[in-house]
C-alpha cells in the first residue's frame, strides 16, 4: 500500500514539472477512473470511490492513464466512470494533461465543467476554482454552497 502510495506521489509531482515544459495542445478523451486501476491497464468500475486514497485521472480506449496537474483530485472524483474530454497542454510522455477545459457526457449531450480555471457547478454557475467550495464530495460555487449548507440545517 504505502509502494502504491509512493508510485502515485512520483506520478503527480512528475506531471506537475512536466507542466513547465514539453507539452502540446491537445485533447485526451476517456472515462474518470483512478490511478490504481490505471497502472493495471483497466478502468475503475462505477462503484469505485474515487475520493477514498485514489488519484483521479482520464483512462482512454488505448489503455493510457493521465493525470490531470491543474484540478483538484476531489473535483474529478465526483463523476466516477463518466465519459470526459479534457483540452489543454498534453504531456504525453509524462501521461498528464493540464487542463484549459473539461466536459463531460451527460445522457446525449456534453457539458462543460471546467474552462480557463472556473468550475461550472451543477446549476450551470461559474466560479474561479479557488473560491469554489467542496461539499459532500461535489463542487458548488460559493452562492450554491451556502443555500446548500442552509437547507442541510433545516
Amino acid at each position: 500500500m504505502l509502494d502504491k502510495s509512493l508510485y502515485l506521489l512520483v506520478i503527480l509531482l512528475a506531471v506537475s514539472i512536466a507542466a513547465f515544459a514539453g507539452g502540446k495542445e491537445g485533447k485526451v478523451s476517456g472515462v474518470i477512473s483512478g490511478a490504481h486501476c490505471g497502472v493495471e491497464g483497466m478502468a475503475c468500475s462505477a462503484t469505485h470511490d474515487l475520493r477514498r486514497a485514489e488519484l483521479p485521472g482520464i483512462f482512454t480506449k488505448d489503455n493510457k492513464f493521465y493525470v490531470l496537474s491543474n484540478v483538484p483530485q476531489s473535483f474529478l472524483a465526483q463523476w466516477p466512470v463518466k465519459d470526459v474530454t479534457v483540452e489543454g497542454m498534453v504531456y504525453e510522455k509524462d501521461h498528464g494533461v493540464y487542463a484549459k477545459k473539461i466536459s463531460l457526457k451527460d445522457g446525449d449531450k456534453w457539458r462543460t465543467v471546467f474552462e480557463d480555471g472556473n468550475i461550472i457547478d451543477d446549476m450551470g454557475h461559474k466560479e474561479k476554482l479557488a473560491t469554489a467550495v467542496e461539499m459532500d464530495g461535489k463542487w458548488y460555487c460559493a452562492n450554491c454552497a451556502t443555500m446548500h449548507n442552509q437547507g442541510m440545517k433545516k
